[in-house]
């Protein structure tokens, strides 16, 4: 019999990221898939922006980029005519180094994962099947099937499903249902190039007609408009949208096997009936299909697990929800799923000896406490953009058609409309802030709770993106209260170390970031080894690691003049050797501004090993947040 601590079975782009963050965490892991081989197709297209930044703690995503292209917008079509133009570029997203969505292969983004995975000396283990796992109150055992026949069990501490929407992990829990139905379309789609087309390469293009939609997604990078670029065509809604005309209407004497959720065997469609799709809703101009790699035809189900974990096993992805692909969230949220989950695990496997029981189960426990609620939103979301843009009924598509042409000029002219609705669909948006009590790991300090602190970043939040400038110790005047020596004035132009809050963010440990305020209040925490005391406060309550990272605020430098006018506060001078603290500078406190620690005061912010705000406020109420941590987080 084999041992691991974690087997994952699934190994799409939700089991490879998990196996990212377990690898990150230095635990023992296995990851195991029935294919001989990964898929060549590309099904899922969009890598949406907060994925990007979570993959990038891996350091890598900037080698991904390339294999696709940037969507910089959408087009909206109504019966052949553009009824508007949505760009994305103009939103005002300073905080991430990654705004926009990718367009690329899920081929390529599994490919790009499995390299990053070898990185960290670990592989995939294909042709192997989960036929019988069995869980008791010291572990999972779990029979797995070679394609010779042969079987061979591996004992874990835990099992997470990865695998799909007929998971066998979930079946293989008591307590888990997978509630929901079947869409009655069907869905179909082809990935070819277009020839002559005048469609976007750089956005996507809805196309809305009185019998569904057509929409097209680009894929591959492309020279330039006329490249014939790899593009996917997707189409649903009546049944004229999506039938051959030679194909019976109904669909209910299908085969059971033929209405599961997924991709169908039966009548695939054809490249002539894209083609007339073509010549139907798209725009003079739009081009000729040709030279197809994929042409599949899908049925489609919306459903929601009960709970994402029954005690040693977890479902994450598709094995946790299934939906349409509005939005293009599914493979998103099913990494951001195993990002959750990953750090988590990690943490009560590398401390189980420091951490109690109670605290092991009740992190544990807080995965279905933050990823639940949103898994359910996305239901609901995705739910009624398709039910509404991809309708069957032809009555609904003719006031679909009739309504979105006076609407949607509107919506897309509203900046801050777009922009909500784009933090949903980025993922940006996304929070845990509604879980206080519900996640150990998600607080907000009560003193903090009426003050402006709170307009902008809380407990549950996405740590924001800004740019730093590293700190190298030299000799500078004295001043200030007790004579200190002070810091460095920011070294010249070429000789900055710039950084930013994500990168010095990466890793398994939490982040304590000390902020020293951009006033004068608190003049006494604004030091180095004020704000270093402070962070050692926080460090002997916390069990598992953590890193301290100090942050002063340095006048902005349209402001800078003379040499003594770009001064930093009067802080005293950074230790060095063993003892030093990383120290950064804020210039013009852009960063303070992010975090709504502006007003002068002081602060700090712990930051989850998944980028994720757990704690934040004012040194002034460093204690609470001290003593929150010993009586309800304990990690």
């Amino acid at each position: 019999m084999d041992h691991c601590n974690v087997l994952i079975v699934g190994a799409g782009p939700v089991g490879t990221t998990l196996a990212l963050e377990l690898a990150l965490q230095g635990v023992s892991f296995r990851i195991i898939d029935k294919s001989p081989a990964r898929s060549e197709n590309s099904r899922a297209l969009v890598v949406h922006p907060r994925t990007q930044e979570l993959l990038d703690r891996h350091g890598a995503v900037d080698k991904l980029i390339p294999r696709g292209s940037i969507a910089r917008g959408a087009v909206m079509n109504i019966n052949r005519k553009l009824v508007a133009r949505v760009d994305l570029d103009d939103l005002d997203i300073t905080d991430t180094k990654y705004p926009l969505p990718l367009m690329v292969s899920q081929a390529e983004t599994e490919k790009f994962m499995e390299e990053t995975l070898a990185k960290y000396g670990k592989a995939v283990e294909r042709g192997y099947t989960a036929t019988s796992i069995v869980q008791d109150a010291n572990g999972v055992t779990t029979t797995l099937e070679k394609p010779d026949g042969t079987q061979i069990t591996i004992r874990s501490k835990y099992v997470v499903g990865c695998d799909g929407a007929h998971s066998v992990v979930r079946h293989s829990a008591e307590n888990l249902t997978f509630d929901g139905d079947a869409y009655p379309q069907d869905f179909i789609l082809c990935d070819a190039r277009l020839r002559n087309s005048n469609i976007a390469r750089d956005r996507f293009t809805i196309c809305l007609g009185d019998t569904g939609l057509l929409a097209f997604f680009p894929i591959s990078p492309h020279a330039d408009d006329n490249d014939d670029g790899l593009i996917r065509l997707i189409a649903s809604g009546g049944h004229s949208a999506t039938q051959q005309p030679s194909r019976p209407a109904d669909s209910d004497s299908l085969p059971q096997q033929q209405q599961q959720h997924g991709e169908q065997s039966h009548e695939p469609p054809t490249l002539a009936h894209f083609q007339s799709l073509l010549d139907s809703f798209a725009p003079p101009g739009s081009g000729t299909v040709h030279s197809p790699v994929w042409l599949a035809r899908f049925r489609l189900h919306h459903r929601g697990v009960n709970a994402y974990r029954s005690g040693r096993l977890f479902v994450a992805g598709d094995a946790a929800h299934i939906h349409s692909p509005a939005g293009g969230q599914g493979m998103n949220v099913g990494i951001q799923d195993a990002v959750n989950l990953g750090w988590k695990l990690g943490t009560v496997l590398k401390y189980r000896d420091r951490l109690t029981d109670e605290a092991k189960e009740a992190l544990l426990d807080s995965y279905h406490a933050e990823r639940y609620p949103v898994g359910k939103a996305l239901l609901q979301g995705t739910d009624r953009m398709f039910s509404f843009m991809a309708a069957a009924s032809p009555w609904v598509l003719k006031v679909r058609n009739a309504v979105l042409p006076w609407v949607v000029p509107w919506l897309v002219g509203v900046k801050w409309i777009r922009k909500r609705f784009y933090a949903f669909i980025s993922g940006f948006g996304t929070t845990y802030s509604g879980n206080r009590g519900a996640s150990v790991v998600v607080g907000t300090n009560t003193s903090s709770s009426s003050s402006s602190l709170l307009k902008k970043v809380r407990g549950g939040d996405r740590l924001p993106d800004g740019k730093v400038i590293e700190l190298v110790p030299r000799l500078g005047r004295t001043g200030g209260r007790g004579g200190g020596t002070r810091a460095p004035d920011l070294l010249e132009e070429d000789e900055r170390k710039e950084t930013s809050l994500h990168r010095l963010c990466r890793g398994a440990s939490w982040h304590l970031l000390l902020f020293s305020g951009t006033g004068t209040r608190d003049r006494d925490a604004v030091t180095v080894e004020g704000l270093t005391l402070a962070g050692e406060r926080v460090l002997a309550v916390v069990k598992s690691e953590c890193s301290l990272h100090c942050i002063f605020y340095h006048v902005a430098e349209d402001r800078i003049g003379s040499a003594g006018d770009g001064e930093l506060q009067q802080v005293q001078q950074p230790a060095t050797g063993e003892n030093a603290v990383a120290s950064y500078a804020d210039p013009g406190g852009r960063v303070h501004g992010l975090l709504g620690l502006d007003n002068g005061s002081a602060g700090f912010v712990m930051v989850r090993p998944d980028g994720y705000v757990s704690h934040i406020g004012y040194l002034s109420s460093l204690q609470e947040f001290v003593k929150e941590w010993e009586t309800k987080v304990g990690i």
